[in-house]
């Protein structure tokens, strides 16, 4: 179960049991959505990294660009620590006053110099910057070497992340032009999908799946629903949709430089890495949804009893909201909170099913800025004033 606290429906009640009802019925509208509609299956904004640019690494590597995805990899961050910062700013300058075009051997001196003295200041979760370091430090100027020094793990989770954005960018333009209820001709429909233990490959690759391009008698006959629709991962064994959502396929690739054919060259560039492609559903509705309006009055009070608790026989002291008890309320400030639990298929994201839910981004950058009391938002609505 995931828990929400202090949250505010807006409106103008005139008295704390009408701002009760109100709060009651908005959260009730918006479990029930979630369970009836769904959400658009988006990649959660974790799979682009902490500062939303691995997809950019993917596409420096698609090009062959390795030396271009190791300085987006190595380049400075937000909200790091000031020695990392400081590591990464000389990295950056390592070549200051060298022209690289013409003194390639004090290019290589100057990145072997730079990269065994900012060693050290790598933390201990930046393996692919230690890795980089570490090998251009020996090998200086390779870059194709020192991109493959990282983990073949973390060198797909770039190329995936790119896959992710283009997937995210077709889902948003198909919801726009198509809508989220009905199917549409062009669509694809994921019309069979094999079980591991029958054939299939499990949460991810194209073993057991086959889908099917729609045609307007296929719309028609009404055989298939929006729940049905597929989009492809980019790669060079998967069928692409029609109309306008195949063809933004094609614009955003030619935007970034690259085209479909550079996902088959891909196992040139790194014969450990294959991108054949994949599907994924448009629309995900979660299963066993559950969820529970309650009220509350200490911001920091637990509102699920915990393991500990039940031990020692403490009960949650918040109430649950009921229509029927709406003008019970004190003259002290009453907070509002929601516990809401549901089951997602494989490699469907949490947050963005909450996103859906509350209609409110799960970035970091927001989440921080809320607070416990009053209106939540204040922060960002101050800063954006």
């Amino acid at each position: 179960d995931i828990v929400l606290r202090n949250i505010d429906v807006g409106g103008d009640a005139d008295d704390a049991g009408a701002q009760k009802q109100l709060v009651q019925q908005k959260l009730e509208n918006a479990g029930k959505a979630l369970t009836s509609t769904g959400f658009i299956n988006y990649f959660g904004m974790q799979r682009f990294g902490r500062s939303h640019d691995t997809h950019e690494v993917g596409i420096a590597v698609l090009k062959g660009n390795f030396q271009a995805a190791i300085e987006i990899i190595m380049r400075e961050k937000n909200g790091e620590s000031s020695f990392i910062t400081e590591a990464r700013k000389r990295w950056v300058n390592r070549f200051e006053s060298i022209d690289v075009s013409k003194d390639e051997e004090v290019a290589r001196e100057a990145e072997s110099k730079c990269a065994r003295a900012i060693q050290r200041d790598m933390g201990r979760f930046m393996v692919c910057e230690k890795s980089i370091v570490t090998t251009l430090s020996r090998q200086p100027r390779n870059y194709k070497r020192a991109f493959g020094s990282i983990a073949k793990n973390m060198r797909s989770m770039f190329l995936h992340a790119y896959q992710s954005y283009l997937w995210n960018k077709v889902a948003s333009h198909r919801i726009e032009t198509g809508g989220s209820t009905e199917v549409r001709a062009g669509d694809l429909v994921l019309i069979e999908d094999k079980p591991k233990g029958k054939g299939g490959g499990g949460t991810s690759g194209l073993r057991g799946k086959s889908v099917k391009l729609l045609e307007e008698e296929d719309v028609k006959e009404g055989k298939y629903s929006i729940t049905d629709v597929v989009l492809p991962l980019a790669g060079n064994r998967i069928r692409y949709p029609g109309g306008s959502a195949g063809e933004l396929f094609d614009e955003l690739m030619k935007k970034d430089g690259i085209d479909k054919a550079c996902f088959g060259r891909m196992a040139a560039l790194d014969r450990e890495i294959s991108l054949g492609g994949d599907y994924r559903k448009l629309i995900c509705k979660p299963s066993d949804v559950t969820w529970e309006s309650l009220e509350y009055k200490d911001p920091v009070q637990p509102l699920l009893q915990t393991d500990l608790m039940k031990v020692n026989g403490i009960d949650i002291t918040a109430s649950t909201l009921c229509e029927n008890t709406a003008a019970e309320i004190s003259e002290n400030e009453t907070l509002f909170g929601m516990v809401v639990g549901f089951s997602l298929p494989p490699s469907a994201y949490a947050t963005i099913a909450l996103r859906e839910l509350t209609k409110r981004p799960t970035s970091s950058e927001y989440q921080t800025k809320l607070e416990l009391t009053g209106k939540c938002e204040r922060n960002i609505i101050s800063n954006s004033a």
